[in-house]
């Protein structure tokens, strides 16, 4: 019943976009490294908070991550798909 981990699901796509989103920013390169580093570690403490409260086992919190993963890849596909038919529109 406790697979996949949905809190693990949740911090990987939303944290992760949000990871891919800062990465492509035109921001400073130290800022965007601290935040993405930030992120990062926000992902990782919640999957193993998981585990440290005994509500998951560790390939609970792998199946979430993957999953996560999965939907971070399909939220960035989308992005750029719709970025390419804005340049289009534009021509």
């Amino acid at each position: 019943m406790s697979y996949p981990s949905g809190h693990a699901m949740t911090a990987m796509a939303v944290y992760g976009f949000l990871i891919y989103l800062f990465y492509h920013f035109k921001i400073n390169s130290f800022l965007k490294f601290a935040i993405i580093t930030i992120l990062a570690i926000l992902i990782l403490s919640i999957g193993i908070s998981r585990i440290y409260l005994g509500v998951h086992f560790p390939s609970d919190i792998i199946g979430g991550f993957i999953a996560g993963f999965i939907w971070v890849v399909f939220c960035a596909l989308v992005f750029n798909i719709i970025g390419l038919f804005r340049r289009d529109a534009r021509k």
